[in-house]
């Protein structure tokens, strides 16, 4: 019997180590979980999404209500193997869901805005990537006369490890581009960790270029020290 069917995606991804593959859950957990899919429509993330053949040619797609566990348990798993070095690994041994959890749920049930997109990649329910794209959220950058924003950020930008380096980020960075300009914004930012060097090759690789901006974010009693990086060309039609 489920009871909240988004705290069984996270109860149960908790539980499930990092290196498990599809064939390594419990069984329970998996009926649980698939029972939570077909009856309330939420995502799975890996290992409980079925492995796409070609990540690539996952269908990227707004993410619906039940999407938002599956969001933060990829960001999750995509923290613990890619901030080794950046958190201590006693932070990330001990990273739960207790606030990523609600997080995603809440902005997967309610946009923030009309100019707000969060897209995700796999068919209705299953979750391989996500990206957050919406209004720059730094003061120093520009607005029309009446005050809009005319500069956009991807604000968040997460692909499974199992399908890492697999063509899916592409597609997703292309699709997220897109969003932004449907959105009217002629400029966009983000904001990358400093000693990520796997994300920021990819960000360069597409364009994207450090504009000397900084800052410190704390993560609970740990800090991360991030660059922000600019699309170089104008967003929209050429």
């Amino acid at each position: 019997m489920i009871g909240d069917p988004c705290h069984e995606v996270l109860d149960i991804a908790l539980r499930t180590p990092d290196d498990a593959g599809p064939n390594d859950v419990a069984p329970a957990d998996r009926a649980a979980l698939e029972l939570a899919r077909r009856r309330f429509g939420v995502g799975l993330p890996p290992p409980y999404a079925r492995p796409p053949t070609d990540p690539a040619e996952l269908p990227i797609r707004p993410a619906g209500s039940g999407d938002g566990p599956a969001i933060a348990v990829i960001q999750r798993r995509a923290w613990r193997a890619r901030y080794r070095g950046l958190l201590s690994d006693a932070f990330l041994d001990a990273l739960d869901l207790s606030y990523l959890g609600p997080y995603w749920s809440g902005r997967a049930a309610v946009s923030p805005s009309r100019r707000h997109r969060l897209l995700v990649a796999g068919s209705p329910g299953q979750v391989f990537a996500a990206v957050d794209t919406g209004p720059s959220r730094d003061d120093d950058d520009e607005v029309a006369p009446d005050g809009t924003p005319i500069t956009g950020e991807l604000r968040s930008f997460y692909v499974d490890p199992t399908v890492i380096e697999l063509g899916l980020g592409s597609v997703l960075h292309g699709q997220a581009l897109d969003a932004l300009v449907a959105s009217g914004f002629t400029g966009a930012t983000l904001w990358v960790v400093e000693g990520n060097a796997p994300a920021r090759s990819f960000y360069e690789a597409k364009g994207w270029r450090a504009d000397g901006a900084t800052t410190i974010t704390p993560v609970e009693s740990e800090e991360l020290h991030e660059v922000r990086y600019r699309y170089a060309a104008p967003l929209g039609p050429s």
